[in-house]
């Protein structure tokens, strides 16, 4: 003889499996929002490349401009503009007007002025891992960046 009764399964095998539904949707939850992250942070990495890059040329373009009044200014005053023994390619006053001129954070080097010696031609402008390169004929300005990939240095 069989004995029916209405009485329900246990309740905790229902919790069980309710339970391992939700842990089942947290892990697949999880784990897109870690897919969407890892596929986001190269572009966002470039992106912030692009906006550095776009910093240092807005400076070089300062740059541009101050390094004109120096050499403006030198001229009209008689006093030499460029000395290329000196830091930058420049002398000491033209260097030192240059920079609170143009309060750029990074070095340059005059790379090439005309046949006076006060107009400058070419410069390059290094700021942090940028480096941007000026010609005035054709005029352009070209930004690249470095990144170190080996560094080795000799032990004395």
């Amino acid at each position: 003889m069989i004995i029916m009764t209405n009485e329900q399964p246990s309740n905790t095998s229902h919790a069980q499996k309710a339970n391992s539904k939700r842990i089942t949707r947290f892990l697949t939850v999880a784990v897109l929002a870690l897919a969407a992250l890892v596929a986001a942070v190269p572009g966002t990495l470039v992106i912030m490349r692009r906006a550095d890059a776009q910093v240092a040329l807005g400076n070089a373009k300062s740059l541009r401009v101050a390094l004109q009044v120096a050499s403006t200014e030198a001229y009209g005053a008689g006093r030499p503009f460029g000395d290329v023994t000196a830091r930058g390619g420049v002398t000491e006053e033209v260097w030192q007007a240059v920079l609170m001129d143009s309060k750029v954070p990074g070095d340059f080097w005059i790379l090439q002025t005309d046949e006076s010696g006060y107009e400058v031609e070419r410069f390059m402008y290094q700021e942090g891992d940028f480096t941007v390169s000026y010609c005035k004929e054709p005029l352009t300005y070209e930004v690249h960046y470095r990144q170190m990939y080996i560094q080795i240095s000799a032990s004395s």
